[in-house]
């Protein structure tokens, strides 16, 4: 492989490409427990609407399409997520191609994404809109560059479409965008690639993509911005002072973190050149630097305006993961020849390749031996199976309380309409008769456990006060490859129409 990579750089294609089908086949000899953002994603496939959420709608959207043509299972959400990370890996390529002269750096920059846990782990794992807000970044900074170097019609048109799809994929997507005026404006084309007309075609593309979404978003700001400006601001320290120093301290400890293991391999692989090679400057290097310092100032903006203190590493993510990039450019301005070394660093990408699918089966399906339960492992197939056996009808709707459950119900009960309270916008019609009842479901601690008042609630506000009074039942099923003894707790009530 090392041979035909250094040989065919275009090659990695295939070699991506292989990667996810098997990752693809890992998740389905997984647990088919699903985690949040997978549970989300069978959730929200209900609805094909213009807004959803605290997110905005664009892999909401490519799921919902996938489901209404495939059907809703573990395999459709599996398959729309390789799909979109696949792209992700692709995309990058040809990104860093366009940047890069030289096609093993390009193919260096584009396998270093496998150094960088939040992406080659936490991306495969849970992460959903963060990472076709990657291939949106990857689009749009392909289209800037596109344009810079060979400005068309389709050049402007192309970063329009881009621009558009990124701010349906993120909301911080914004940041890259206000980054890339000054990286653009610096650049010796720049100032005249922005004040040609054409540039008016991306700004009317972009606006016309997003407006649908965009009118949403000025009717629904409370549910759009109240969560995650909530999140931001988890565990603030009282004063002024202290959340200054609390917030850039943490921006700093994230960045090491997410950065440490790519720079870790690029030492002990490129050694000294490496680090000599970071003074070095090109065109693009001046772009991507001025790219990385305006965002990183962004940051530090929201930090000190909002008291923004609670940061989380899939927010740095979409700005860190062009590091790779970066630092190809450096080695590259610096004159070091990118086959001198290439041998030895491919050999990281393809060893990862081989652990990463590995520990990702090994990690649900042997619990027990790392000593915690996953949520592959709740056993909701498995709770399906005892209200089947209990009732012997198919529910008319499905209530639950919170985030985690609401997919993973839905996936076991996928042509039956269901509501989470924690998703309390998402309304959707459905039968009530008694032939098809409505269930409330919770997970519980302890059996026998009460009626959560945001279900009482609900039973009130929809069904009216003659229905509060209700028969709780509990039942506990075993997890998926645990021990007999270790169990879940699932309570529920079923209500039917007087």
């Amino acid at each position: 492989m090392r041979n035909l990579l250094a040989r065919k750089p275009d090659a990695v294609v295939w070699l991506i490409a292989g990667y996810f089908c098997i990752q693809f086949i890992v998740r389905l000899l997984q647990p088919h427990g699903l985690r949040f953002d997978e549970s989300q994603q069978a959730f929200v496939s209900q609805w094909l609407t213009l807004g959803y959420d605290s997110q905005p709608p664009l892999y909401n959207w490519l799921q919902s399409i996938v489901v209404w043509f495939f059907g809703l299972s573990l395999a459709t959400v599996s398959a729309t997520k390789n799909l979109v990370l696949f792209l992700v890996y692709l995309t990058y390529y040809k990104l860093a191609r366009e940047a890069l002269e030289d096609k093993l750096y390009a193919l260096i920059a584009t396998l270093s994404l496998l150094t960088i846990p939040q992406l080659f782990w936490e991306a495969q794992r849970d992460l959903t809109h963060t990472v076709i807000q990657l291939l949106t970044i990857n689009l749009f900074l392909y289209g800037v560059i596109k344009t810079l170097k060979a400005p068309s019609i389709g050049s402007y048109a192309f970063m329009g479409l881009a621009l558009g799809l990124g701010m349906l994929s993120k909301y911080n997507f914004t940041l890259v965008v206000v980054a890339a005026m000054p990286a653009v404006w610096l650049h010796p084309q720049g100032r005249a690639r922005i004040m040609d007309r054409r540039f008016l075609l991306s700004i009317a593309l972009a606006v016309l993509i997003f407006l649908p979404h965009g009118l949403w978003l000025l009717h629904n700001l409370d549910i759009a911005s109240g969560r995650t400006l909530g999140i931001m601001k988890q565990e603030a320290p009282d004063t002024a002072f202290a959340k200054l120093v609390q917030g850039p301290f943490k921006f700093l400890r994230l960045v090491l973190v997410i950065m440490a293991p790519t720079v870790l391999v690029y030492t002990l692989v490129f050694g000294r050149s490496f680090w000599n090679s970071l003074r070095a400057s090109s065109e693009w290097t001046r772009f991507f630097g001025a790219l990385f310092v305006t965002i990183a100032l962004l940051v530090m903006v929201l930090v000190v305006t909002i008291g923004m203190t609670s940061l989380r590493d899939r927010w740095l993510l979409p700005f860190l993961f062009l590091m790779p990039i970066y630092f190809c450019l450096k080695m590259q301005a610096a004159g070091h020849r990118s086959d001198s070394h290439f041998r030895r660093f491919v050999v990281v990408p393809l060893v990862l390749m081989i652990v990463i699918p590995a520990a990702l089966l090994a990690r649900p399906n042997l619990p027990t031996l790392f000593g915690r339960y996953e949520a592959y492992n709740v056993p909701y197939s498995g709770f399906a199976k005892h209200i089947a056996a209990e009732e012997s009808k198919t529910p008319g709707l499905i209530v639950t309380d919170s985030w985690l459950p609401a997919g993973n119900l839905h996936l076991q009960w996928p042509n039956v309409p269901l509501m989470s309270r924690f998703f309390d916008n998402m309304k959707i019609a459905y039968e009530w008769t008694a032939e098809r009842p409505i269930l409330l479901v919770w997970i519980t601690k302890d059996s026998g456990e009460a009626l959560p008042p945001l279900l009482a609630e609900w039973i009130t506000q929809n069904l009216g006060e003659q229905y509060s009074a209700v028969d709780v039942k509990s039942t506990s099923v075993p997890y998926h490859r645990g021990r007999p003894e270790d169990q879940v707790g699932f309570s529920y009530v079923w209500i039917y129409p007087k």
